[in-house]
This record gives structure tokens, sequence and C-alpha cells, in this order.
């Protein structure tokens, strides 16, 4: 296992988050300062921003890594600013790892500006939920690259994906990451398939920087290691038509990791999965009296309240929703799939058997599943409220609704404090374990290509 001791040595305790203009000149600084790393302008986003990206090392493989994959997402800057000036002081490392680095610390400036308020800070539940959006999936840059296979003719990539194909119409890639950030609980490493070689490094990534592995249940293959079904969103698709299923999720576009495949069979991708809060008793896997099923209960109920919450008030305010702008577009499509029912293939539900069920729950279990759904769904709630606060023709209507969205809002975040114990995570500490990981997922995807 490659030392980073030193590699990893001086990550800065940042504060906040860079905003895309700091990312910019982080970028342009980075790439003046050090003969090692060139700039590439891959293009425009739909607005006209760049789209940067840093070309570090030269080496026998090719590895694409991103920033902001989910606008709000934001550590994608502060992470690829170090790796970036770490790759180009350290040669031996770099030589020694044998890849060639594309970093692109924001592939999507425009849905990155829509949440710089909670990247400033404070990076509270309360704060992000106020302040978040999260640019449609329909127009998110990962998602939507061409595929052509039995009933889907998709080709109406983004300026942002064609940012992205730019780079892997050129060339063979062995490993790609997109730096996700989920918001409550532990890393999960979000993997294509069973990878065993692997999980010892990324445990040891985690431990090194206080992180410990995700304890709600999912599709786990090993503790903190899922295989993430998003990553095959087309195929996804396709096994649901192929099953007589006509209503299906609609989707524009394949994965970055299924188009990265077709290229190269062989690429690998994993996605560290960092969390911004967390309560410690996640700590703690002491068996309760309680089974599973009644916190995976309680997490429906909560589901269920708010997106019928959500949909009754969508309901009320659409007649007097005049003025488009990109949080009314974003919840026309979170609102589509309570409407129709449809099956989701870009996040599919998970379902647990009875055995899982009837498990006594851990406190970690507990505490992970039941206050997950509050502090993700409050961040819901809040982009409700600024689909409302951006309407520009306001009426008494609008008002109301405002203020019931916002009490809501009020309400889960008295819950949250009351019943779990907030703690955010340091962007150092989320830094240095995905940095870690991401090594060694580019080794791991090296020594398996052909």
């Amino acid at each position: 296992m490659i030392d980073l001791t030193d590699f990893l040595a001086e990550i800065p305790e940042w504060k906040q988050y860079y905003t895309v203009d700091e990312i910019h000149q982080k970028t342009k600084e980075n790439a003046e300062e050090y003969p090692e790393i060139t700039y590439l302008n891959l293009g425009k986003s739909t607005k006209g921003d760049n789209i940067d990206c840093l070309k570090i090392g030269e080496g026998k493989y090719n590895a694409l890594i991103h920033g902001f994959p989910n606008s709000e997402e934001p550590i994608g800057g502060n992470l690829l600013d170090y790796f970036a000036r770490r790759l180009a002081e350290d040669s031996e490392t770099c030589e020694a790892i044998d890849y060639t680095w594309y970093l692109i610390p924001c592939s999507d400036p425009d849905g990155a500006r829509l949440n710089e308020s909670l990247q400033k800070g404070p990076h509270t539940p309360l704060n992000f939920s106020l302040n978040y959006y999260r640019t449609p999936t329909c127009i998110t840059p990962e998602w939507c690259f061409p595929f052509r296979f039995g009933p889907l003719d998709l080709n109406r990539p983004t300026a942002e994906t064609r940012a992205l194909m730019s780079l892997m119409d050129r060339m063979d890639f062995h490993f790609v990451s997109s730096l996700h950030m989920m918001k409550w609980g532990g890393i999960t490493y979000q993997v294509p398939h069973v990878c065993t070689e692997l999980y010892g490094a990324l445990w040891d990534s985690a431990s090194r920087y206080g992180g410990f592995p995700r304890k709600r249940p999912g599709t786990t293959v090993a503790p903190g290691v899922s295989v993430a079904y998003y990553l095959t969103v087309a195929r996804g698709y396709l096994r649901q038509w192929s099953s007589g299923n006509t209503n299906i999720e609609p989707i524009t576009g394949c994965y970055i990791y299924e188009y990265g495949q077709m290229r190269n069979p062989f690429m690998f991708m994993m996605i560290p999965e960092c969390t911004f809060w967390y309560d410690p008793r996640m700590w703690n896997d002491t068996p309760t009296e309680e089974p599973i099923g009644e916190s995976l209960k309680k997490a429906q109920d909560i589901v269920e309240d708010v997106q019928g919450f959500m949909l009754d008030t969508w309901n009320k305010a659409l007649p007097y929703l005049k003025t488009m702008t990109p949080f009314k577009f974003k919840y026309e499509k979170m609102m589509e799939p309570l409407i129709t029912k449809h099956t989701n293939v870009s996040n599919p539900v998970l379902r647990f058997d009875n055995d899982t069920h009837q498990r006594k729950a851990s406190v970690a279990e507990q505490v992970a599943i039941e206050g997950r759904e509050v502090a993700f769904r409050m961040t819901h709630l809040g982009g409700l409220k600024r689909v409302l606060d951006a309407e520009t023709e306001k009426n008494s209507v609008i008002d109301e609704l405002q203020d019931a969205v916002y009490e809501k809002i009020m309400a889960y975040d008295k819950r949250l404090n009351r019943d779990f114990d907030v703690k955010i995570n340091p962007i150092k500490n989320n830094v240095g374990m995905m940095i870690s990981s991401i090594i060694h997922s580019a080794i791991y995807a090296k020594n398996r290509q052909p």
C-alpha cells in the first residue's frame, strides 16, 4: 500500500468552500505557479462560464476527477486545488502512481453559483436547506452522455457534458471519480462492482481522518462500500424495459461511468461520498432492543410527510408561479415522479427483506437512518422555499405558502437538533480521506487493465 503520509501532511484548515470565482482564480494561479500543471479550457457552461481543467503528470494511465457533480456538493473546489498542487510538488509520488490526471474543480458552474450562500457558511443543516439548489438530473453534466441501444436513442448532451466529452472522446480513461457529498452519516465508497482488494485501503483512508463507514443499510458489499446502481442508469432503464415495465423514469443520457466504458470496458469508478454532518453516536455499534424495521418506518413516515406537504404546496402555488426560474424548473422535475409513480432508475429505491427488518438495530444504525431522513428532507423543503422566494409576481397566496414552508423547515430543524447531536465534518478531514481513497482506487484501476 502506498504511503501518503507526507503527500497529505499539509491539508489546510478551511473554514468555507470555494465559490466559483475563487475556483477560477485558484485554477489560474496553480497553472501559472507550477510548470508541471497545464491549464485546459474545456468549453463554456450553458450560461457561458468557463469549465476549467488542470492536467498534471505524464503517466501511462488516465484519470478524470470532477467536482460539483451535484451543484450543492462543493468540496471539489477545495480538494482539487490542494490535490493539483501536491501532485505538482511531489514528483516522486506522482511518477510512482503513473497517471496523467485531468482535474475539473467545477463541472457545473451555473448550478454551483446558485449555492454560494451555503458554500460560504455557516455549514449548518438549516443554512444549507435555506440556500439549497440541485441541478435536475435531466441536465446534470455526468448524467447526460449519448447512449443508443434498444428503445434508447439519447443524444442531447448539455454544454457541461460536452465539456467532459471533449476529454473522454480523445482518450481512454482508466479511472474516473465524481466528488459527491452526502448530507448525513459516515463515508460511503460507491463502486460499480465488488472490489475486495481495495477495501482495506478505503477503510484506512477513512480512519486516518476521523471517518467511519456508513451505518445505514443499503447495497453494501462491505462496511462503507456500496455497489451504486446509479452508475449504470441506462442499463437499469433497459433492464426495466426488457421486463415489460412501461412506466420508467425518463432519462436524458447515460452516466459518465457507462460512457467511459464504451472506450475502455476495464475503466473503474469510485465515488468517495463523504458527508456534511454526523452524530457521534454513529460510532456506537451496540445493539438496541428495536428492530431496524422500526427505524426504516420512521424514516418512511418522514418521506411521506415531506413529499405530501411539498406536493400539496406545489399544487396550490402552481397557478401563481408565473416566473420560470432554475428553482421552478427543478421542482417541476422533482414533482413528476410523485405524480407519475414511475420506476426510478437514476436513484433506485432501496428495499429490504424481512430478515433485515427484524434484525436488532445498533445505536449507530438508528441514528444514521432516522437522522439522515430529517436532514435530507429539510433540503427539499428549502429548495421549495427558494421556488417561492424567486417568484417575481408575488401575491397573498405565495406569501402564505412561503410562511408555511418556512415553518415546516424550522419544525424539522428543531426536531433534528432535539433528537440528534449534529456535528459538522471538517472540510480538511473530508479532503484527506477522499484524496487518499482516490489514489488507492486509481492504483487498483490500473492494476486491473489488460
